[in-house]
């Protein structure tokens, strides 16, 4: 029996880990009570018009998905920009379906793409699967992207530009004035991708909403969710956003029926629920503020992050040690040596009670390791 032939490219890929699960976590520490942090889902649970809607749509799951597609892409066109229509929009199976169909439409033969070290890891891991070389920019000494060193990067074979804004794990923007300043360099044949799946939770004025540059026509897309401020991340449903003509293009990458009725009903009806949505986005916006108050008033290294979560760097304690003693105390969040800071700690955002929960369990970690040292 003759081996079978392995995909070179696929050996090379290095495998995602998700944050651990609160089940897992349970049987692991025998703990009862245990409260995850770490992967920026919503605290408040799931739109409520998106649960009935989902619960009224499980009555056709004996159905191949119909026409909601189509409809949810005209809904989210409309919420976007008056001048945006279904044909700007591509839905796909969570926000990372669409960075893979973006990554396998553009990266073939070869080809390079550009990112920064410290981003969301599915960059570089789909940029391998489909053949290509991932080029990493380092972030500036105050943990912005270096835009500029990002231009000096750029070749006749790069493809594309990932730019998460907010970035994942800092949390920082791209401002509008460094947006244009790079925009004005990048070649007409690269493909500028902004992913912006935090962008609800942004307060901050300056920051550059890629919109602007899709109008124009420019080579830009964008990938958004409704992971996080509808709170469906177990339905799967993001988009891309882009002109026309690329979205169509991207088109052909699609899988058939690889969203069903069900999580398209959802997210549809996601859209109107504005109860919830301000709700969640206020409980949000005001744990951000009390976690990144408190951290600073413990006098670690906290960056002041726009996204749904909050990172310090260089704590007094090892990060994986820091998160291990979390995690036996039944609080998990995440390390971020995967998303290239191992120097760095990233907590989500929960509810009032669980960010108390993780800053008396953070002082006890501390508190310990410093007993430690002493004796």
């Amino acid at each position: 029996m003759t081996s079978p032939r392995f995909n070179p490219n696929l050996l090379k890929v290095p495998i995602y880990i998700a944050g651990k699960s609160v089940e897992e976590v349970q049987e692991e520490m025998g703990l009862s009570e245990v409260i995850k942090l770490a992967s920026n889902e919503s605290p408040v649970g799931a739109s409520p018009q998106a649960i009935r809607a989902a619960q009224k749509m499980l009555e056709k799951a004996h159905r191949y998905p119909g026409v909601i597609d189509r409809e949810l892409r005209c809904k989210v066109a409309a919420r976007l920009d008056p001048d945006l229509a279904q044909h700007n929009i591509v839905l796909g199976n969570g926000g990372t379906d669409a960075l893979r169909m973006i990554t396998q439409a553009f990266v073939f033969d070869g080809g390079n793409t550009i990112m920064s070290r410290a981003t969301f890891p599915m960059y570089h891991i789909l940029t391998t699967t489909f053949g290509g070389t991932a080029r990493f920019v380092d972030m500036r000494h105050d943990y912005r992207h270096d835009l500029d060193a990002t231009v000096d990067l750029i070749d006749d074979d790069t493809r594309i530009v990932f730019l998460c804004t907010p970035n994942n794990p800092t949390g920082y923007i791209i401002t509008r004035a460094e947006a244009d300043a790079f925009m004005a360099q990048v070649p007409a044949h690269v493909i500028v991708v902004f992913d912006e799946s935090y962008y609800d939770y942004v307060t901050d004025l300056e920051y550059a909403d890629s919109m602007a540059y899709i109008k124009e026509g420019c080579n830009v897309l964008s990938v958004r969710s409704f992971s996080k401020t509808a709170g469906l991340a177990n339905m799967r449903v993001g988009y891309l956003v882009g002109p026309a003509e690329l979205a169509d293009y991207v088109c052909h990458t699609r899988l058939p029926f690889h969203i069903g009725d069900i999580a398209l009903a959802s997210a549809s009806a996601s859209l109107d629920d504005e109860a919830y949505r301000t709700h969640h986005l206020k409980m949000m916006l005001e744990g951000r503020a009390f976690l990144e108050s408190v951290l600073l008033e413990m006098k670690l290294n906290c960056l002041s992050s726009q996204a749904n979560f909050v990172t310090f760097f260089d704590p007094p304690l090892e990060p994986n040690a820091l998160v291990d003693g979390l995690l036996r105390r039944g609080i998990i969040v995440r390390g971020m040596a995967p998303f290239g800071m191992p120097n760095a700690v990233r907590v989500s955002v929960g509810s009032p009670d669980d960010n108390q929960k993780f800053i008396e369990a953070l002082q006890q970690v501390l508190d310990s390791s410093r007993t430690e040292a002493v004796t």
